[in-house]
C-alpha cells in the first residue's frame, strides 16, 4: 500500500532507465579498457623491422611477453582464468607444452 501511494510521485521508468544507463556505461568502460593484445601485436609487427631470423624471434618474444602479461592481469580479475592457472607453475607448464 505504501508503494502504491507513492508510485505515482517517483517516475520509476526514469529511475530504472538511469540505473540501466549507469550499469551499461560501467560495463562499456571496462570493455574498452581491456588490454587488447592484437593492437600491440600489429604495432610490434609494423615497428620491429627485419625479415631475418633475429627480427622474427624478437617479434615472437615480444608477443609472448604480451600474452604472459595479459594472462597475469586476467588471473587477478577472472575466476575462470585463476582456476585454469592457479599457480605460476601451471603457467609455466602451459607455456612449455603450447
Amino acid at each position: 500500500m505504501y508503494c502504491d501511494k507513492y508510485a505515482e510521485q517517483i517516475p520509476v521508468t526514469f529511475v530504472l532507465g538511469f540505473y540501466v544507463t549507469l550499469v551499461v556505461n560501467r560495463w562499456w568502460n571496462q570493455f574498452v579498457n581491456l588490454p587488447w593484445t592484437d593492437r600491440l601485436m600489429f604495432l610490434i609487427s609494423s615497428c620491429v623491422q627485419g625479415k631475418d631470423e633475429y627480427g622474427r624471434l624478437l617479434r615472437r618474444t615480444l608477443v609472448r611477453y604480451i600474452n604472459l602479461t595479459s594472462l597475469l592481469i586476467f588471473r587477478s580479475v577472472s575466476t575462470a582464468v585463476c582456476k585454469r592457472f592457479p599457480t605460476m607453475d601451471h603457467v609455466v607448464e602451459a607455456g612449455a607444452s603450447g
